[in-house]
């Protein structure tokens, strides 16, 4: 999956979510993604979704991932507790807060 890939899927799930989740709109949260050997990261401010190519000085959580295991998540053929529990994904910072991504793609693949 590439960048542009994840960017449009991950705009996608945010889109829907963002309507039945109206809390989105308070958060002010950054995680960055390493998959690969290729950073990322998402910052989500009030109510906007950015996604940036490189690395984030202070990140909430950092997940660590394959592409197949990333698209597969995005996808719904995975859950993503499911792959860190598998160790298929790690993460490091806050991993509690890390459901807050969890719930936006839940919600936006209708399973929450």
């Amino acid at each position: 999956m590439s960048l542009e890939e994840f960017q449009s899927r991950f705009k996608e799930l945010f889109d829907i979510s963002i309507a039945k989740m109206p809390e989105i709109r308070t958060w002010n949260k950054v995680y960055q993604f390493n998959i690969e050997g290729q950073s990322f990261y998402i910052e989500i401010k009030e109510g906007n979704l950015r996604i940036v190519e490189g690395t984030h000085p202070n990140p909430i959580a950092t997940l660590s991932m394959s592409r197949d295991t990333l698209a597969k998540i995005l996808r719904g053929e995975l859950d993503a507790m499911r792959a860190f529990m598998m160790r298929q994904m790690t993460i490091t910072g806050n991993v509690f807060d890390t459901v807050n991504l969890k719930k936006i793609i839940d919600v936006g693949l209708g399973k929450a």
